[in-house]
């Protein structure tokens, strides 16, 4: 008998999934952490491999999620600009121009030492991006200039005027290259225009932070200095249907992340704050699986519970950091089990990519994604993990697939015909 589901929870643990590791004796992060309420899921529900984007695809974050919420990545995102802005806090209109920004370090001849400035945080990079904000007051450019930090080493700048264009080179450097030497990749006026601007923006950020104390102490304890900031992934304003117009649900988005805050925010969703959330090995992912239950006790019909630590971990190649965060991604989903009904609650565990602590890079290779509750039938399968997949009734399937399968999980599939 089809059950009517009356709501849906999507827990993504960005970058959750890794290659059998040598120190782990050719286990994953995953299978070695033993995740206690995510095998419990597996028991309740279904299991199968998820290619994010497509098989042989290496997925960003962006175009990951928005394909796990039903968008085709790659026909509304040109860049993740708009999303960090918008998930920072700042305005984004039409035809503003944004970026993502990382706070870096350079060395005197501005040659990139460090893309994260060696994870600053906290107050430090408050300090230092009150400074950038004040320098981006005082820009006479020949348009507006808005900069605000978000968590972490990261930010996001807003362009807005006339005569911009994201047909510019705003991409993060490596390691030894020469920063602040964006360049037009046409000769237009609005790219030439534009990439002066962002070039101006990197000498200034460096003039203004390189001799401040903040970079002067970090300095002396043996840290590289947060001496510049640095804007990649440009992008307008993206062109997206809501999420409630387009499945006729109500949204809520829990995260910490800005970039997932302002997929979010473009989708029409709710976005509540999360105090403890900080996109880091500390987040409090117990007060995320709260939110996300008070989310539903409002009247939210899907949630969708983001969270970035085991991405951030995994870059650093942090193996016992990864192992770490997975135990309290666990801990949510027991929460968040906990607080609902699986007979009237679909719930779906997924990580949006694999990122690799042996590489520090996303690679392409599928992950685990388990259905469980309202219509899924169960499978034989007992164990989360990258391996387990292999053997789940779900078969392989893509990122776009997730939300048809959730309307179907729901009971609220409309007939093709």
């Amino acid at each position: 008998m089809l059950v009517i589901v009356v709501r849906c929870v999507l827990i993504v643990g960005d970058g959750m999934a890794d290659r059998p590791l040598r120190e782990l004796g050719f286990r994953t992060p995953l299978e070695v952490a033993e995740p206690v309420w995510m095998n419990r899921l597996a028991c309740s529900g279904a299991l199968g491999l998820l290619d994010p984007v497509a098989p042989g695809v290496v997925p960003g974050s962006d175009v990951a999620n928005l394909a796990f919420l039903g968008y085709d990545g790659r026909g509304v995102c040109s860049g993740r600009g708009a999303f960090e802005a918008a998930g920072v806090g700042l305005e984004v209109l039409p035809g503003d121009l944004a970026f993502r920004c990382n706070f870096a370090s350079v060395d005197e001849g501005l040659c990139l030492v460090d893309e994260r400035a060696g994870r600053v945080g906290g107050v430090e990079v408050e300090v230092l991006g009150e400074v950038v904000e004040r320098v981006c007051c005082g820009l006479d450019l020949g348009v507006e200039v808005f900069f605000r930090r978000g968590l972490g080493f990261k930010g996001a700048l807003v362009l807005r005027g006339e005569g911009l264009s994201c047909n510019v080179s705003a991409v993060l450097p490596g390691v030894g290259e020469r920063v602040g030497v964006v360049v037009p990749l046409d000769g237009s006026f609005e790219a030439k225009r534009t990439a002066g601007v962002l070039n101006e923006f990197v000498r200034l950020s460096y003039e203004a932070l390189r001799s401040h104390w903040v970079n002067v102490g970090r300095v002396g304890r043996g840290l590289v200095g947060a001496n510049v900031v640095l804007p990649w992934s440009g992008s307008f304003v993206p062109e997206m249907v809501s999420f409630g117009e387009r499945f006729g649900l109500r949204g809520c988005c829990v995260a910490a992340a800005s970039l997932v805050k302002g997929i979010g925010r473009f989708c029409g969703m709710d976005v509540p704050i999360v105090v403890g959330a900080t996109g880091d090995l500390d987040t409090d992912t117990l007060a995320k699986a709260d939110v996300a239950l008070a989310a539903l006790d409002a009247g939210c019909d899907f949630v969708f519970v983001h969270v970035e630590a085991s991405d951030e971990v995994s870059h650093d190649g942090d193996v016992l950091g990864k192992i770490a965060i997975i135990r309290k991604i666990d801990a949510l989903v027991g929460r968040i089990l906990g607080g609902v009904d699986l007979l009237d609650t679909v719930v779906v565990l997924a990580p949006d990519h694999v990122t690799s602590c042996a590489t520090r890079m996303h690679t392409c290779d599928a992950v685990p994604v388990c259905f469980a509750g309202g219509n899924v039938v169960a499978d034989d399968v007992k164990v989360y993990s990258e391996q387990s997949a292999y053997n789940g009734r779900l078969g392989r399937i893509r990122g776009k697939d997730i939300m048809p399968m959730v309307l179907n999980y729901m009971g609220k599939s409309e007939k093709f015909s």
